[in-house]
C-alpha cells in the first residue's frame, strides 16, 4: 500500500486560483531560473575513480548515460506548457464546490462513447513532436517529477491524481492503451481498477468510459500519452476513434492530454483537429535538435551542450575541447542530444580500453563508424538538409542496453567468474569494506564492484579489512613492468599518460595530412607564405 503525501495548502498566486484546494496543493510555479535547476543533472566524477582499472571505470563512465541532463529553452517552454495546463483544467473542477459531486454524478452517466464519435476541438490538447533521442520523454519525465503524482486531502476525503504518463503500445490497440492506462493508476495510487475493467469481453468504447470516469474520480490533472505514433498502425480507425476520445476527455471533465510522438504523428492530427490554431491554446511545441552558433557569434545551444558534456571525462589529463572537435561531433551527430552523449561514452570507453586516454579524431571517427553504423542512414538524411530524405527516417533512438552492451565488446574478457556461495560473515565485509570504498572518495555505484573483485581475489584477507584495502590500493597504483626471468625478457614500457592544454599541437594532429595541415593554418601556426610574396 502506498503512502499517498497530504495536500498542504499554498497561498495562491493569482486570483483564479484562490479557494481551489486541487490547485494550491500543487508545488509554487517555477521561474525559468527555478526550472533549469530542477532539471540540470551531471553526474560526478570523482579524481578517485580516474585511477582505477579500465573495466572498472567503464561502469563509472555510465552515468554519462543515465544522469546527464542540460537543460534548454525547449525545456524550459515546456515546464511551463505542462505548468498552465495542469492549473487550467483544474478551474472548473473545484472540490470544495457545493456542485463538484453533482458534476461527478454527471460524468459517471455520460455515454463517451457517443461523444466521442464526434468529438469537437479543445484548448486543453496539446502536443510535443520532434525525432527520437532528441530527448522529450526524458524531458517531460523530468519536469513530472517535480509534481507529487498523487495526494491525498483529508478534509475532503479524495485523492488526487496530479498526472499520469501512459505509453501509446506498438500494435496501436485502444484496448491496450486502456490496459496501460488503469495499470498506470493501480501503481500510482495501490488501486486494483485493471483487474476490475480489463476483461477478455470488454469492448475498447466501453473501456474508453472507464477511462474516463476513472480520471473524473480522481481529478487527473494532466494525462500524457508518449509515442503517439504508434497509431498510425493502428487499423479500422483506430487511430480516430483514440484521439476523438482524448478530445472528448477535455470537453467533459476537462483533463489536459499531451500527446508526446515523433514526426509521424503530425499525419494523425490533422484529419482529427481540424482547427489546429484554436487547439492549441498554449501552443504545440516543436522539439527539434540542437541548434549551433547564434547569430551575434555567441554560443549556441549546442556550443553551450557540448562544452558541459565534455567535462565529464574519467581520464588522468582530461582532452581539452577544441573546435575542430566540436565541429566533428556535429558532423556525426547533427545535434541530436541522445547520440552526441552517446558517441562520448563510446568513445571515453574505448579510449581506457587501449590504455591511450585521449580523445582525438581518429578515435572519434573508428566509433562512429564501427559502434554507431545502424545510425548511419539516418545522420545522412539529417546531413542532407533535404525534407523527403529525413521524413523516411523518424527514429533516431539507440537504445542505452545495446550502447553498454557495444563497450564491452570493446574490451578483452581476462577473467572468468567461478561461483561460489558467500557466507554472512563475508557479506558483511563485502558491506564494510565497501562503505570504506565510498568513505574515501570512490562512487558508490562502483564501491561495491571493487569490494567484489577484492574479495574474489584475496580470499585469505577475507577477514582482514585494511588488508583488502591494501590489495585495491596496490590494483590501481601498479606500474605494469615486469622482472626477466631470463636474459631474452624486455621489461613492458611504462605507458604515459601526457597532460593537454588548450590549443595543443598534438591535439590537431591528424591521420590525414591535409587535415592536419589545415588545422594548423586555422590556429596560425603555420604561415602562408604568399601573403608575403
Amino acid at each position: 500500500m502506498i503512502k499517498l503525501p497530504l495536500a498542504e495548502y499554498r497561498t495562491a498566486e493569482i486570483q483564479e486560483y484562490q479557494g481551489h484546494p486541487l490547485i494550491n496543493a500543487l508545488p509554487p510555479i517555477n521561474s525559468p531560473q527555478q526550472t533549469a535547476q530542477l532539471l540540470s543533472r551531471f553526474p560526478r566524477v570523482d579524481e578517485a575513480e580516474k585511477s582505477l582499472s579500465a573495466h572498472i571505470r567503464r561502469h563509472a563512465m555510465m552515468r554519462i548515460l543515465d544522469q546527464f541532463l542540460y537543460p534548454t529553452k525547449s525545456h524550459l517552454q515546456l515546464e511551463q506548457m505542462i505548468s498552465g495546463m495542469l492549473r487550467r483544467g483544474y478551474l472548473s473542477r473545484n472540490i470544495a464546490a457545493i456542485d463538484y459531486q453533482r458534476n461527478l454524478d454527471d460524468a459517471s452517466r455520460t455515454d463517451f462513447a457517443a461523444i466521442a464519435r464526434n468529438a469537437g476541438n479543445e484548448a486543453l490538447v496539446s502536443s510535443v513532436i520532434g525525432c527520437s533521442g532528441t530527448g522529450k520523454s526524458t524531458a517531460v519525465e523530468a519536469i513530472l517529477k517535480g509534481y507529487p503524482q498523487a495526494i491525498f486531502h483529508p478534509e475532503y476525503q479524495h485523492v488526487q491524481l496530479v498526472w499520469l504518463k501512459v505509453e501509446c503500445p506498438h500494435d496501436g490497440s485502444v484496448k491496450n492503451l486502456c490496459t496501460n492506462f488503469f495499470r498506470a493508476v493501480d501503481d500510482a495510487l495501490s488501486t486494483d481498477y485493471q483487474q476490475l475493467y480489463v476483461k477478455s469481453r470488454s469492448s475498447a468504447e466501453s473501456m474508453l468510459g472507464d477511462v474516463a470516469r476513472v480520471s473524473a474520480l480522481h481529478s487527473l490533472g494532466l494525462l500524457v500519452i508518449d509515442e503517439i505514433q504508434h497509431l498510425e498502425k493502428s487499423r479500422s480507425g483506430g487511430a480516430a476513434k483514440m484521439l476523438n476520445f482524448f478530445v472528448t476527455l477535455t470537453n467533459v471533465i476537462k483533463v489536459p492530454v499531451l500527446f508526446v510522438g515523433t514526426p509521424k504523428a503530425l499525419e494523425l492530427f490533422q484529419p482529427t483537429m481540424r482547427s489546429a490554431r484554436r487547439a492549441a491554446q498554449f501552443g504545440s511545441l516543436d522539439w527539434g535538435r540542437f541548434a549551433r552558433t547564434d547569430v551575434d557569434g555567441s554560443d549556441g545551444e549546442w556550443e553551450r551542450f557540448i562544452k558541459r558534456l565534455w567535462k565529464l571525462q574519467w581520464f588522468k589529463h582530461p582532452t581539452p575541447l577544441t573546435e575542430e572537435m566540436m565541429e566533428l561531433f556535429w558532423h556525426y551527430t547533427q545535434g541530436v542530444a541522445h547520440i552526441a552523449v552517446s558517441l562520448f561514452y563510446l568513445c571515453q570507453a574505448r579510449a581506457v580500453v587501449a590504455n591511450r586516454e585521449i580523445i582525438d579524431r581518429a578515435l572519434v571517427t573508428k566509433v562512429y563508424q564501427e559502434e554507431l553504423a545502424m545510425i548511419h542512414p539516418m545522420i545522412a538524411a539529417l546531413r542532407s538538409g533535404r525534407e523527403e530524405q529525413i521524413l523516411q527516417y523518424d527514429d533516431l533512438d539507440l537504445p542505452k542496453e545495446s550502447i553498454r552492451n557495444t563497450s564491452y565488446s570493446a574490451a578483452p574478457i581476462a577473467l572468468v567468474h567461478e561461483q561460489a556461495s558467500v557466507t554472512k560473515q563475508e557479506g558483511s565485509m563485502q558491506e564494510r569494506l565497501t562503505a570504506l570504498l565510498v568513505q574515501i572518495g570512490i562512487g558508490d555505484d562502483i564501491a561495491p564492484i571493487i569490494a567484489e573483485q577484492a574479495l574474489d581475489e584475496r580470499p585469505d584477507e577475507k577477514d582482514n579489512l585494511l588488508g583488502l584495502l591494501a590489495h585495491i590500493q596496490s590494483m590501481n597504483s601498479k606500474v605494469e613492468t615486469t622482472t626477466s626471468t631470463t636474459s631474452t625478457q624486455k621489461p613492458k614500457k611504462q605507458v604515459l599518460n601526457p597532460a593537454y592544454v588548450d590549443h595543443d599541437l598534438r591535439l590537431m594532429r591528424d591521420d590525414d595530412s591535409e587535415q592536419t595541415y589545415q588545422n594548423l593554418k586555422k590556429k596560425g601556426v603555420v604561415i602562408d607564405l604568399l601573403e608575403y610574396i
